[in-house]
């Protein structure tokens, strides 16, 4: 039962030791033809004819083994009868030849060191069994004589098998023990490196490894998903070549990254670090990176409003404060209108009298900026509302005929909004466009209007003369103005009628190439 199951253990390593022994067969027959050849005449063809016709034999059967092994290896015991036989044809070479000739028993003691291997220890105790069988008849019935130490020599041989055979037992189940160890190790090792690249695969951050030339050496699906490329096809200095890094390689902040020349850039939150691989031998940079587009332009409009809150609660009591001292001012100059007989000095009166409902009326917007919003519930398709704009302002002979207006608005273009309001928002932000072109050599206004994942978008591109950071920062905040005759509240308004309808402002902008705003509105069930 142990010998079956052995054998059973051992069809992995059973085709290596098979050409091992027909490799030494092989090369036994080779040295012998070698040897005989030299010998020339003085060959004695008598004792070599038994010699090589074992040989023969035992070749032969081997070569039949290994031709038909994949049918024998499903019967195990036919592998331990092959070592069975060998064990029988190196007796009879002993048998023909003496037992002073140690070649011959050498290959005993290899063959059961093979057995050992091959069929673990019982394989080898049994054909150390049958080894010694064959070998002490071959040697007692051979025709040499028999002296006293032909018996010691033929104990010692003996023994020498069972202990070889112990020993071969012994060294297979270490290797055997050690193999179980190893493969252990290998699916674990396996098991770790697949849950690692589940895990890599499915982490919701961009992941990206290159070299320090920059050849990308893998990105998971979060990272092609993000850069819309093949990445692994682009060096990493071509996808990102303004990231410059430290003498460390270390780089944290936000990069800018564009998929094509006509499409938005995307604000990626990137940081990079430097680890040495043994399997490359070299170092080796990860950038972990994630698109923060929609996360800086909620930043950006949660400060707008925070800014916009406090500067408009300010304006509101200021406005309030003014505004009674200027009623007081009003009615004692129409009262002096009445007293005054000089021509010259009603005049004057009219000019301050106008002034003061210049004022007044300055006041009025202020009051109306810091003036909570009502949600809208009027339904509204800006489609036409922007056309209408545009119309105007294409009609209007204070700005530039020849600006190019490119309109591409969707289907279903509907929000609850404020018609009128609406419209003075996109007309200021239409004739700002207007005023940005005004020294542009090709201008160019893009109206797009389209569904965005369930929200309306609007986005109002020029190609003039764009903004610093300092004017971005600044653009929405009361009195800010780059006009010479502007009052700064054009888009003060616009932003509160904005936030009142519920929707979020992002500017893009760059000096010498252009502005963008991008309005998002929550679609009208």
């Amino acid at each position: 039962m142990r010998l079956s199951y052995a054998l059973q253990n051992s069809k992995n390593q059973g085709l290596t030791v098979e050409f091992v022994r027909v490799s030494l067969f092989i090369l036994i027959l080779a040295v012998s033809v070698v040897s005989t050849v030299a010998q020339g005449s003085f060959i004695n063809w008598a004792v070599l004819a038994p010699f090589y016709g074992i040989l023969t034999l035992a070749l032969g059967l081997h070569i039949v083994w290994i031709a038909n092994w994949n049918r024998l290896i499903k019967k195990p015991l036919w592998l331990f009868i092959g070592f069975v036989l060998d064990s029988l044809f190196i007796s009879l070479l002993i048998y023909y030849f003496g037992l002073n000739q140690s070649l011959f028993m050498f290959l005993h003691l290899v063959n059961i060191l093979l057995a050992g291997i091959a069929c673990r220890g019982v394989g080898a105790m049994t054909l150390a069994l049958f080894s010694s069988i064959f070998f002490t008849a071959a040697a007692v019935f051979s025709p040499e004589m028999k002296a006293l130490n032909f018996f010691f020599l033929l104990a010692l041989n003996n023994i020498a098998f069972f202990s070889v055979a112990g020993l071969a037992g012994y060294l297979s189940e270490q290797l055997q023990t050690v193999g179980k160890e190893l493969k252990k190790t290998g699916l674990s090792l396996r098991s770790a490196q697949e849950l690692n690249q589940v895990l890599i695969d499915n982490i919701p951050s961009g992941m990206l490894s290159f070299t320090d030339n920059g050849e990308v050496v893998q990105a998971n699906s979060s990272a092609l998903a993000i850069l819309e490329k093949n990445a692994l096809a682009t060096n990493w200095f071509e996808l990102f070549p303004e990231v410059k890094t430290n003498g460390q390689n270390l780089f944290k902040g936000d990069v800018r990254y564009s998929v094509a020349a006509d499409q938005d850039p995307k604000i990626l939150g990137m940081t990079i670090s430097k680890i040495y691989s043994p399997e490359l031998q070299s170092n080796l940079s990860i950038a972990l990176f994630d698109d923060l587009t929609k996360v800086r332009q909620l930043e950006y409009s949660a400060r707008q409003n925070e800014k916009l809150a406090a500067v408009g609660g300010l304006a509101a009591g200021i406005a309030h404060e003014i505004r009674n001292p200027l009623a007081g001012i009003s009615g004692s100059i129409e009262m002096l209108t009445q007293t005054v007989s000089s021509e010259d000095d009603r005049k004057l009166m009219k000019i301050v009298l106008r002034e003061i409902d210049r004022l007044n009326n300055l006041i009025t917007e202020f009051l109306d900026y810091a003036r909570p919003e009502t949600p809208p519930t009027d339904p509204v398709d800006l489609g036409p509302l922007l056309g209408e704009v545009l119309d105007a302002i294409k009609a209007d002979t204070k700005v530039r005929a020849d600006v190019q207006q490119i309109r591409e608005f969707g289907s279903d273009l509907k929000i609850l909004g404020r018609r009128d309001k609406l419209k003075q928002v996109f007309l200021n932000i239409v004739l700002n466009s207007y005023q940005a072109m005004n020294e542009a050599q090709s201008p160019k206004l893009i109206v797009k209007a389209q569904d965005e994942n369930g929200k309306l978008q609007i986005r109002i591109r020029d190609t003039g003369c764009g903004m610093s950071e300092t004017t971005k920062k600044k653009m929405f905040e009361p009195f800010h103005t780059t006009k010479p005759k502007g009052t700064g509240l054009g888009l003060a308004v616009t932003h509160k009628i904005l936030e009142g309808h519920g929707a979020q402002v992002f500017v893009e902008s760059e000096q010498g190439v252009g502005t963008e705003f991008i309005l998002t509105f929550p679609k009208a069930n």
